[in-house]
């Protein structure tokens, strides 16, 4: 990947004579002539939305207002997803499906006909492999086929209106389904007059290209061939952007990280089981809740679990980055059926934007800029790496990452490289400044669990660069033990060679000299490093994760910390678990159980005793086995334990720094969001902006006790809070292992899972 000096431009800062200063600004923006796809944009209203339920409430919004278009691309589109919602069961609110009809039809606040045109992500493996990022799309529902058999898809040929319809279904579930299916169906067969659809696959010649080229950029990037399958054939376009009335008078987009599927949708306060998330059978029923055994499996919850992630609305001149990416894509997505729609028209100027995009900004604007990952065919852009790396490298005071996927273990190394040029160029100055002047550098990493057991390796390669490998306890020891073996099997050979040449040299060393050593048969040779141990060495770990926290400390002035998001049901109790119900039954029954033998074994001994001292002899007449011990059930307990709690999926991609710039969209911080699927992505160096961000997530996270202050960049002030963040994610840690109430979200970061098998 590029290193910080490949993306910044170079600049001369004068230096005072007298006071032998001088005064600089960090380059958070990409301006060099590789990122002509990128300028950047000045006159720009953002508000950056947290979490679904405010982010689809204005998108929801806007789609009422809407005038002339609506233009949506994305990984995943759910028809039947309500973007707001009351009490009840589905439908909720407004759905997807109904709202762009009607903005079709004109039945919106501006009783006008809107084109409406959707892209989305549809690949005939991924559906095969169980996707469902287009629940409803080339199947029919399931009650349909039960109610009519033989009907199904066939109702496409038929003329609009001409086939008998079914009895309307009870169950939501049903309805549901026939919502999807049957919205689908009409938009694909043009029967539902303004509204497009088109689909796009992965571009798989493209990927094999893109990795080989980021692996040779990149240090410890080995991409195995499970890996590289999954990369190549699981491609995905995952932008996820919407413009509306952008030949309006009033046109606003979105960038987002937050699918259009019902899985998305959550209130900031991610409750444990909150019924307006929707019903599991809505969307994806897997959940984190369980333990070391969830994988295949859900928390039992009967409601989908709890998000977290972000969108940003944008009013201003950027708003024509990201329709042109639309435009293209659309354009090149192939046009399938009645319900293809037409082209797109029109020249777009990145450089000279039309004006009405920001005629009717207010007063304070925001620079803004578009980054994109783009396959070679479609433009080969990698905006969104270049500024991750060179962002990252001016981080001085705190660097907060917010992430789906934190397993790109070069751009952590990268972060280290950056710190100690920093450090030494400092150490290096006349006169030198001592680390101990140097602000500390505060990395706060907020990630779920991997939500496979293969994502293990690679997140566990990046916590490790950060210190936090025994984050991932017995990953990290199944790894020492693969060093330790191979060590010990270098040490055996060395020993063996020795007494080899002190037997060869006839004894010249007597305390060395083995008759028997021509006898002595070799040890067998070190076996390799396992991929994954190797890659650990390679990528700078094989030490322990206090060590490296401590060096990092100590010599780059930095503090890392990595943790997860986790709610609870407030109302749980331990003592009507079945099973602990069960333990204090067992408890009394094996106590009574073990008394009677005691009882007895002490009254024969007596009896015995008295024979004795009778005169006679000792009598052995028990055969009477002790009674067997209680069952441990203490891992039962502990996974019923585990149950009250509900991981927050952070689907975020978010980074902050020094509350001086932010950046979020869909890609993810790993090797698929930087050489692989498409995505994009917004950044901003508006200062305001960021520190608003940054303290309305802290504050949630936190449970609006440690939000950072007014100011982060104050050392005083973040070291306070990262000490208060460190303290509160080990307590809740340590509260989650004994089921008890947690004080907030934040949770220190554990997988207790390993793997020998890698995917990212």
């Amino acid at each position: 990947m590029p290193s910080p000096t490949d993306t910044q431009q170079t600049c001369t800062v004068p230096l005072s004579d007298l006071s032998r200063r001088a005064t600089g600004a960090a380059q958070w923006r990409l301006e060099k002539k590789e990122d002509a796809q990128t300028p950047v944009f000045h006159y720009n209203n953002l508000s950056v939305y947290i979490c679904g339920e405010e982010s689809f409430r204005q998108i929801a919004d806007d789609i009422k207002k809407a005038e002339r278009s609506i233009d949506i691309v994305c990984w995943g589109f759910d028809p039947a997803m309500e973007l707001t919602r009351t009490a009840g069961r589905w439908k909720r609110g407004d759905t997807w499906g109904d709202l762009l009809r009607s903005a079709a039809r004109g039945e919106l606040a501006r009783k006008q006909k809107v084109r409406v045109r959707v892209l989305c992500w549809y690949d005939s493996l991924g559906a095969a492999l169980g996707g469902s990022n287009m629940p409803g799309y080339r199947t029919d529902a399931s009650y349909e086929l039960k109610a009519a058999p033989g009907r199904g898809m066939a109702a496409a040929l038929v003329p609009y209106g001409k086939l008998p319809p079914l009895p309307e279904p009870a169950d939501p579930k049903d309805q549901r389904e026939m919502f999807n299916s049957h919205w689908y169906r009409d938009v694909v067969a043009g029967k539902m007059e303004g509204v497009s659809l088109r689909t796009r696959g992965g571009v798989h010649a493209d990927v094999l290209a893109s990795l080989k080229a980021e692996i040779a950029r990149t240090r410890g990037a080995t991409v195995g061939g499970i890996e590289r399958a999954g990369l190549e054939w699981m491609a995905t376009h995952h932008q996820k952007t919407i413009v509306i009335d952008y030949e309006g008078a009033d046109p606003r987009a979105y960038v987002m990280g937050l699918n259009s599927v019902t899985d998305y949708w959550d209130t900031q306060a991610h409750r444990y089981n909150d019924p307006l998330r929707g019903e599991n059978f809505e969307g994806s029923d897997k959940d984190h809740s369980v333990g070391m055994g969830w994988e295949p499996g859900s928390s039992g919850a009967p409601t989908l679990k709890p998000y977290q992630d972000y969108a940003c609305r944008i009013e201003g001149d950027a708003i024509v980055a990201v329709y042109r990416n639309f435009v293209e894509a659309w354009n090149k997505a192939e046009a399938k059926g009645p319900g293809a729609g037409a082209p797109a028209s029109g020249e777009i100027d990145l450089k000279a934007p039309p004006p009405r995009l920001f005629k009717n900004l207010k007063s304070r604007c925001s620079g803004a800029q578009i980054l994109r990952t783009l396959p070679d065919s479609e433009g080969g852009e990698r905006s969104i790496a270049r500024l991750y790396y060179q962002t990252s490298s001016f981080a001085r005071h705190y660097l907060y990452i917010e992430n789906q996927y934190f397993q790109n273990t070069d751009w952590a190394r990268a972060l280290k490289d950056a710190r100690q040029a920093f450090v030494q160029g400092c150490s290096s100055a006349s006169p030198p400044i001592p680390l101990s002047r140097i602000p500390v550098l505060h990395v706060i990493v907020v990630t779920p669990t991997p939500e496979r057991g293969q994502m293990v390796p690679r997140t566990h390669d990046t916590v490790a660069e950060l210190g936090h490998g025994d984050s991932m306890p017995n990953q990290d020891e199944e790894i020492r033990k693969a060093l330790a073996r191979r060590d010990q099997s270098q040490k055996d050979m060395a020993e063996y060679k020795k007494r080899r040449a002190a037997h060869d040299a006839r004894g010249t060393d007597t305390a060395l000299y083995t008759p028997y050593a021509a006898m002595e048969p070799p040890p067998s040779p070190p076996q390799p490093l396992s991929d994954i141990a190797q890659s650990y060495v390679d990528a700078g770990g094989a030490r322990d994760s206090q060590k490296t926290r401590d060096l990092l400390s100590q010599t780059l002035g930095m503090r890392t910390l990595v943790a997860s998001l986790w709610t609870y049901d407030a109302e749980w109790r331990e003592d009507q678990l079945p099973i602990a119900k069960r333990i204090d039954e067992e408890k009394p029954l094996h106590a009574r159980q073990q008394k009677e033998w005691d009882d007895d074994q002490a009254a024969k001994k007596q009896a015995s005793a008295r024979t004795v001292e009778a005169g006679g002899w000792r009598v052995y007449t028990d055969t009477r086995m002790p009674p067997t011990p209680p069952v441990d059930r203490s891992q039962q307990l502990k996974n019923a334990k585990a149950l009250r709690y509900r991981e927050i999926y952070i689907h975020s991609k978010l980074m902050i720094i020094d509350d001086s710039m932010f950046t979020l969209g869909s890609a993810n911080l790993n090797l698929r969001s930087f050489a692989a699927d498409s995505e994009m992505n917004i950044a901003s160096d508006d200062r305001y902006k960021a520190q608003d961000l940054r303290r309305r997530v802290w504050k949630q996270h936190t449970n609006k006790q440690f939000d950072g202050g007014a100011d982060a960049t104050d050392q005083a002030a973040m070291k306070r809070t990262f000490n208060n963040w460190e303290r509160e994610a080990s307590n809740n840690l340590t509260n989650k292992r004994n089921g008890l109430s947690l004080t907030s979200f934040l949770v220190k970061f554990l997988d207790e899972r390993t793997s020998v098998i890698r995917l990212g």
